[in-house]
């Protein structure tokens, strides 16, 4: 039997109304990729209440201009250009070849 293949599939809306594709091959299909990990942290929205001058320092500081993905193509995204993503997992079964006689 072929050996699964587990994909993430990042798909980013940017404002512009361009969509860009961008596959990572993972292989844990339960664990999210490290980049998209970076990217979803990105966009959380700091906590309003409790919050302390330290967390509001931190979150300042870690302001990019850039998000860049790594993989067989390197794209690097302008973050506010991004509208919104969405990650969808995926298993590839490669089939067997036929065997011709």
């Amino acid at each position: 039997m072929p050996e699964k293949i587990f994909i993430q599939r990042l798909a980013l809306y940017l404002k512009c109304g361009t969509n860009l594709v961008i596959d990572f091959k993972v292989d844990d299909p339960g664990s999210t990729c490290q980049q998209i990990e970076a990217l979803k942290k990105l966009f959380e929205k700091p906590q309003s209440d409790g919050t302390s001058e330290e967390n509001k320092e931190k979150a300042l500081e870690s302001d990019k201009e850039f998000i860049e993905f790594k993989g067989q193509r390197e794209v690097h995204v302008r973050i506010e250009g991004i509208a919104g993503f969405e990650v969808i997992p995926l298993v590839l079964t490669p089939k067997e070849q036929a065997k011709t006689e």
